[in-house]
């Protein structure tokens, strides 16, 4: 029996030197850059369409400018600069005046705030769609929607939003000057 615990423990002590080994050879054999998220300022080409974005250090980006000639723009979830991933979170003032071709816009659910000015300049917009699930997950800023006639344009949401979420949305868009509808899609 003692002779089998000492074949035991070499057999184990061999097992986890050799897992140390492979397990150091596949970390620097592996595509990882290394490089952590820093803040800039620089301008990325994504669905045809060129944003300007700045980035943090915690890994998030703003949009304070996307260039259009298309009719429906996505802003995306996510951005790469020079090899490194930031999730998207802010629509900044002006963001939309270069898109002045663009009929629907759609937000992602990982934006959570729309800067005062955000939809300026797409003066054709008649569909913004917000793929948010709770009114609390997004703030849109008090004149977000200045110098556009809301009047006939709808903001669409996902279906499996709240009634009282639908309402606390409705209010929140209402101050940022929409007068259009709001309505629970697909």
């Amino acid at each position: 029996m003692k002779a089998f615990k000492k074949v035991l423990a070499y057999a184990l002590a061999a097992t986890l030197a050799l897992g140390s080994c492979t397990t150091a050879f596949a970390a620097t054999s592996s595509p990882v850059t290394g490089k952590d998220p820093v803040k800039q300022d620089t301008t990325v080409s994504t669905g045809g369409n060129k944003l300007d974005v700045d980035t943090t250090k915690g890994g998030n980006a703003g949009i304070s400018s996307i260039k259009s000639n298309k009719t429906s723009v996505s802003v995306p979830k996510t951005v790469t600069v020079n090899g490194v991933k930031y999730t998207v979170r802010v629509i900044r003032a002006n963001t939309f005046a270069k898109a002045t071709k663009a009929t629907k816009i759609t937000v992602p659910s990982t934006v959570n705030v729309i800067q005062k000015n955000a939809f300026k300049g797409a003066k054709k917009l008649k569909t913004l769609r917000l793929n948010i699930s709770k009114a609390n997950q997004i703030k849109v800023k008090k004149g977000a929607f200045a110098g556009l006639n809301t009047n006939k344009m709808t903001v669409k949401v996902n279906k499996n939003m709240s009634k009282k979420a639908l309402n606390n949305l409705k209010k929140a868009l209402k101050r940022a000057g929409f007068k259009g509808k709001v309505v629970r899609v697909k």
